[in-house]
């Protein structure tokens, strides 16, 4: 091990080349404020669907769709469909896949 440190010999470090840092670690995003549900329901009306529609796929009633909406508006501090589903994808708590 001469010439090479304990921890690059140990597979701890790996070495860089010259003039070149580490990347910066990722930083963690923050939590989901969206249940599960919530965020089934949000990812419906992502893709275009009406309430009735995304009940439908849910299996659930179109009113638990409007609670959802609701609660979904209140924790994104959304004023429409559109700004809460433009949140969570910002916030990368649904995708655009």
């Amino acid at each position: 091990m001469s010439g090479v440190s304990r921890p690059v010999a140990e597979g701890l470090h790996s070495p860089l080349p010259a003039g070149q840092s580490q990347p910066a670690p990722a930083v963690p995003r923050p939590a989901s404020p969206l249940t599960p549900r919530e965020r089934q329901v949000l990812d419906g009306i992502k893709d275009g669907r009406s309430n009735r529609m995304v009940a439908r796929l849910l299996g659930i009633s179109e009113r638990t769709v409007k609670v959802h909406l609701h609660s979904i508006f209140i924790k994104l501090g959304a004023a429409s469909r559109t700004e809460a589903v433009i949140e969570a994808i910002r916030s990368g708590w649904i995708s655009l896949h």
